[in-house]
């Protein structure tokens, strides 16, 4: 099983990844750090589970680059990439933030997730909020995790 994991802050990734490598210690993850790569990683080879921030680059962050633009909503630009190239790998998204967008056209997660629903219902799975400081995600990753793959 392979699990793409896309998430840009690297304290988020390692914690995410160590804790679904002890969830599913047979999994392959595959890292990837902004909405171009993730895209162009899921065209190249389509994983069986995809964990998703909802606020990324455009582009992989290096010396050299600064990433492009921060896209709020950068997760669900993804899911309309899934969309166009007809991938239905299950998705959860897992963010740090609790309002998404501009003043003007700004979400907060429950508002996020009921467009998320409505609009990739095929593939999206539900959200966890995380928290660096509190270990509830965890819980929350698992229960879901555990539902998409029919774990028991």
């Amino acid at each position: 099983m392979t699990v793409l994991i896309v998430e840009d802050d690297e304290n988020k990734r390692l914690q995410l990844r160590q804790f679904l490598g002890e969830l599913l210690p047979s999994a392959e993850f595959v890292m990837k750090r902004s909405l171009q790569s993730s895209v162009r990683s899921i065209r190249e080879s389509v994983p069986e589970l995809i964990i998703l921030d909802m606020t990324l680059p455009n582009y992989d962050t290096t010396p050299e680059e600064p990433g492009g633009q921060m896209y709020k909503t950068g997760g669900r630009e993804f899911l309309r990439q899934m969309d166009r190239f007809e991938i239905n790998t299950p998705v959860i998204v897992v963010t740090q933030f609790e309002k998404f967008g501009e003043t003007h056209d700004s979400m907060d997660l429950p508002a996020l997730d009921s467009l998320l629903r409505r609009e990739h219902s095929d593939v999206y799975k539900g959200f966890v909020y995380y928290n660096a400081a509190i270990s509830d995600w965890k819980q929350e990753l698992e229960a879901l995790v555990r539902s998409v793959l029919s774990l028991s």
